[in-house]
């Protein structure tokens, strides 16, 4: 049985650099092998309740246009044409108030010849719209396809699992589409429309680039996070948002959740307009040649990375399996470069395994080795945080830097090495401010864990709200937020990590733009680093 006493932090350090953290292709061979069927405000475990959307007004740093246009080197002409198309302004109108109806995709991202499903619940009959997202001209989304005048399907059984907290809705299959050759990869969202006169809801999902026909950037949405905070028949991944009896985790917590459930977040919409639609808004207005994926693909099917030049993450991708890891690392060891415009990554490690209704449907956290039955036979995939044993891999070691803590209230970015080229053509020198860019959560550099090469962008400092209140693992970090970058070397790829949830929000004033109080505003200095890391990464 592990002993989960806190490390002190000399003897953490000395056994995560001695520990053989790469996790490579063969490590992601390993744990195939293995496949078993089957927020509070504590740092690292809690995302503060969205307020209502917001637009960022303008200061003299900012800009006030609705989003910030960044130098591109060469535009795709497919991207620029297909954001030229008619949008469909108000497209979401509604969402995020109470409705009478909810549903979930399966699969939850799906190439052109595949099929996909709908599984809704509703007591009145019901349209469908299909929305693909991007710019549009400001609109933010165009219709692809619509379902008009569905049946009511008034079901609402549930099957629940009382020892992992598992709940999964036992719906039938509604709508269904076979996603044609003309829907572009993309973050897409199919809108129900009760007729009932109650409000619409929301159900995200992703549409892949065929394997023949591949962008050199391919954007990740954290979808296994998303599943972790979404408390959907009364439970998550944590105690604040869940509710019931004690579980295998010793609290109301569930030790597994899926994604056989819609997400009670935000109208059914998830983390989408909290964290991510902003970039994709931003990219597809600037001309980017991206495709799209989850980050669950990586475990599902880690070819979407290959030949590719650029994986970029944005927002909040805390939780990773260990053949989501491996994939990732094993392309950057292979000449991939990797972007993470985010914070508290790579933080828990997870196992995903099947639903009855396909694979990669369920998300595995006890957030503890000692609970998790897995660790006695295969310590490697016990369910704790990356950086604490068994595990040992702590995420800095790829990263350059990894989790802090939770801000109180956002803090400036404080420019650090101006002279680098991720900060060429912003006019930012050594110890200027860039407002409130810093929060929710932030992360911080362990240089003793960094990989060689490793240049800090930003030295800013933070107030934070405390520790962990178990102290298991997680060692004591800087009061000071920090970003990191490493260029290719040697055949490897190099790494961008921002360190911290809302970048995104200062390339597009859509959706939310404020935490505690303290809002971030557009700025066009922002939107020309994540220019210059995407142009040279990408390139």
């Amino acid at each position: 049985m592990t002993d989960r006493r806190p490390l002190p932090r000399r003897a953490f350090l000395r056994l995560a650099t001695g520990a053989g953290l790469a996790i490579g292709a063969s490590a992601l061979a390993a744990c195939e092998a293995v496949r078993p069927t089957a927020p509070p405000t504590t740092p690292g475990s809690h995302e503060t309740p969205a307020s209502p959307p917001a637009s960022a007004p303008a200061t003299p740093a900012a800009v006030s246009s609705s989003a910030v246009p960044g130098p591109v080197g060469t535009p795709s002409p497919a991207v620029v044409a297909e954001n030229r198309r008619d949008g469909a302004p108000g497209w979401e109108a509604g969402i995020g108030r109470p409705s009478s109806i909810e549903g979930f995709a399966v699969p939850a991202s799906v190439e052109p010849g595949e099929r996909i499903a709908l599984h809704v619940s509703s007591p009145a009959a019901y349209d469908v719209d299909w929305y693909r997202l991007g710019w549009y001209g400001g609109a933010g989304a165009r219709r692809v396809h619509r379902d008009a005048a569905v049946p009511a399907s008034p079901v609402r059984s549930v099957r629940v699992d009382p020892s992992t907290g598992l709940v999964e809705a036992a719906w039938p299959e509604g709508p269904a589409t076979v996603v044609p050759d003309d829907w572009p990869s993309g973050m897409y969202v199919a809108v129900l429309r009760p007729r009932d006169g109650t409000a619409p809801r929301g159900v995200p999902f992703v549409v892949r680039a065929p394997l023949r026909s591949m962008a050199p950037t391919l954007f990740l949405s954290a979808a296994a996070t998303w599943q972790a905070y979404n408390a959907w028949g009364g439970r998550s991944l944590y105690s604040y948002n869940s509710r019931g009896a004690r579980t295998a985790t010793g609290t109301a917590a569930a030790a597994v959740v899926g994604f056989d459930r819609p997400y009670d977040m935000d109208g059914g919409l998830g983390h989408l307009r909290r964290w991510e639609a902003q970039f994709v808004r931003w990219m597809e207005r600037t001309g980017r040649e991206v495709d799209y994926a989850t980050d669950v693909d990586l475990q599902a099917r880690p070819e979407v990375l290959a030949g590719r030049r650029l994986a970029v993450c944005a927002g909040h991708p805390e939780y990773w399996s260990r053949p989501m890891r491996g994939a990732m690392e094993a392309a950057v060891a292979s000449g991939m470069n990797a972007a993470f415009f985010s914070g508290n990554e790579m933080y828990w490690q997870v196992r995903i395994d099947a639903s009855p209704l396909g694979a990669d449907r369920r998300v595995t956290c006890y957030k503890s080795a000692l609970r998790d039955p897995m660790t006695a036979g295969r310590p490697e995939l016990a369910t704790c945080r990356w950086r604490e044993a068994p595990v040992l891999a702590p995420e800095a070691t790829f990263l350059g830097v990894m989790y802090g803590h939770v801000v109180t209230r956002p803090a400036d970015w404080i420019v650090a090495g101006a002279d680098h080229w991720a900060y060429a053509g912003t006019g930012l020198r050594d110890g200027d401010a860039l407002t409130a860019l810093v929060g929710q959560e932030y992360d911080a550099h362990f240089p003793e864990l960094a990989p060689e090469g490793t240049v800090v962008l930003a030295r800013s400092p933070v107030r934070f709200r405390g520790r962990d209140p178990d102290g298991e693992g997680n060692v004591t970090s800087p009061p000071v937020h920090s970003a990191a970058v490493r260029d290719p070397a040697g055949g490897r790829g190099g790494v961008f990590a921002a360190g911290t949830f809302q970048w995104s929000w200062a390339l597009d004033a859509y959706g939310l733009h404020a935490f505690n109080g303290r809002r971030t505003p557009l700025d066009a200095r922002v939107a020309r680093i994540t220019a210059n890391v995407l142009d040279r990464f990408s390139a």
